[in-house]
């Protein structure tokens, strides 16, 4: 057997390991939202999000160094050599503890005088939201230094581990939801010492496990002064990419605050849940893909890098048209079903979000190239300008017209846009033509899309809004979808594929 089949068949067990973890942590999490919405209140959780949103906001450098470390991590065990891998360990290890001093310094300074005097918090819960925000910010850094232990994991590709503990994780989280029903002190400061307590417990795990496991992932303070001069460079512009993803993210949700109010919050933050709840099937696939594109890539495999490329785009795209298709048409009735209390804006935020969430899918097998090759200026310099305008046209917009949802329409636009550019300069770097990647992905996606559209808006009208019709939008949706992939979206190979795939369950369930 090959190595590129050994690797299809460790892709498609860790998939299959983080699916099942995923869909119990939607049902885990989505109960859980419903619950704390309804403890907290629209304003508390409103408050909660926003808060949290400014300590992220001033933490970009973390998602930075998150890339960054899974990147070094991975080419390092791809070259095999275990004694560079113990020098990055600790150089990332000590990267990591710079960071964590320098989010404190700034989240003291510039991020409280903007709590206190740019946010619109009600004066009643201003010294409850001072409490939450400095609890925050002690999470956030246990999240710091956590960085460097899930990167090791995932260039091992020990997805179970990562199953097992989320798990954990979202069964903590739901018994904090149900103690927030029940206790007699302020609910959001409790919510907030919870969750730094269960981050804590996260921290303490995975570093057991990692410590018990990998050979290099003991921190000593002897770094490699070659190692750091390439990892800063990296960093530099990864930074700038981290800067626009937290800037569109967690800056759209401070821009709401300034012009709305803590309600607005509350929505984007219950829309966004969703979106983690859909997108995150989508981010397994690629989560268990993602160290197969950067060791081909390292031993100049392009061949089977670019099956990889067209593959995880198609895939995560389809599944997460699987999912998040029946939600667009039938929000209203959805958001009703979960939430007794639907903050306004809910509705159009969750359809919004989730278009662009179709969208941006595409994007995340060119990072990984990108960031396999290591020459990431040009890519970072024109993805990264084009989501930074994101927000400061959204704030021209909104000085002109007040309405919520336009902030979500010029995200979308930057979206396509800075898909554009991705596609340009990646592509080329594993010698595919860019006519062979649109015709192998967009010129099959886009058909798929309109069949199963085309289908769900005539389930959508033909009934009125119930219980049975939602029923009966996603099982067409979900054949129609199926039906149009199998006939449109897949190339031959890749049909022969799926037909031997079914072969073999219906061989294990006959015998």
């Amino acid at each position: 057997m090959n190595n590129n089949s050994i690797n299809n068949k460790r892709i498609a067990k860790n998939t299959i390991i983080l699916y099942f973890r995923m869909l119990l942590l939607l049902v885990i999490s989505l109960y859980t939202s419903r619950i704390v919405l309804n403890a907290l209140g629209i304003v508390n959780f409103g408050i909660y999000n926003v808060v949290g949103g400014v300590v992220v906001f001033l933490s970009f450098l973390n998602n930075t160094l998150s890339t960054s470390s899974s990147r070094f991590i991975t080419v390092a065990l791809g070259e095999g050599n275990i004694n560079n891998m113990k020098k990055i360990f600790s150089s990332i290890m000590l990267v990591h503890v710079g960071l964590c001093i320098i989010v404190i310094i700034i989240s003291e300074t510039i991020g409280l005088w903007f709590l206190l005097h740019k946010l619109l918090i009600p004066e009643e819960r201003m010294s409850i939201t001072i409490w939450v925000y400095q609890i925050s910010i002690i999470t956030t850094v246990i999240n710091i230094v956590s960085v460097p232990y899930n990167a090791i994991i995932i260039a091992h590709e020990k997805m179970s581990a990562f199953a097992y503990i989320s798990i954990l994780d979202a069964a903590l989280k739901l018994l904090t939801a149900f103690i927030l029903i029940i206790v007699p002190f302020d609910r959001l400061l409790c919510y907030a010492l919870l969750l730094f307590a269960i981050q804590l417990l996260d921290r303490i795990i995975y570093n057991r496990y990692c410590l018990r496991k990998f050979k290099e992932c003991r921190f000593h303070f002897n770094f490699d002064k070659i190692i750091l001069k390439e990892m800063f460079s990296f960093i530099g512009w990864s930074a700038y990419g981290s800067l626009a993803s937290v800037s569109f993210n967690e800056g759209l949700n401070i821009l709401l605050n300034m012009f709305f109010n803590p309600a607005v919050n509350a929505a984007r933050g219950l829309s966004v849940q969703i979106q983690n709840a859909i997108v995150g099937f989508t981010n397994n696939f690629q989560t268990a893909i993602n160290p197969q594109i950067i060791k081909s890539f390292v031993a100049k495999d392009f061949e089977y890098e670019k099956k990889l490329l067209i593959a995880s785009t198609k895939f995560s795209i389809y599944l997460l048209m699987l999912l998040s298709i029946p939600v667009i048409f039938e929000t209203h009735y959805i958001l009703h079903l979960w939430l007794k209390q639907v903050p306004e804006h809910t509705i159009w935020f969750t359809r919004l979000i989730l278009i662009i969430s179709i969208i941006s899918s595409t994007a995340n097998p060119l990072r990984m190239i990108n960031q396999a090759e290591g020459n990431i200026k040009k890519f970072q310099l024109y993805e990264c300008t084009i989501l930074l305008l994101i927000v400061p046209v959204s704030w021209i917009i909104l000085k002109y017209e007040k309405i919520a949802e336009l902030v979500l329409f010029v995200h979308l636009s930057f979206e396509l846009l800075a898909q554009i550019v991705r596609v340009y300069i990646v592509v080329p770097k594993i010698e595919m033509k860019i006519s062979y990647y649109l015709s192998n992905i967009y010129a099959r996606l886009i058909p798929v899309f309109i069949i199963v559209a085309i289908t769900m808006l005539i389930a959508h009208l033909s009934m009125v809004e119930s219980f049975l019709r939602l029923v009966v939008s996603v099982i067409s949706s979900s054949v129609a979808c199926l039906i149009s992939i199998y006939f449109v979206g897949l190339n031959t190979r890749e049909k022969e594929m799926v037909q031997l795939q079914i072969k073999k369950i219906h061989l294990w369930i006959k015998f």
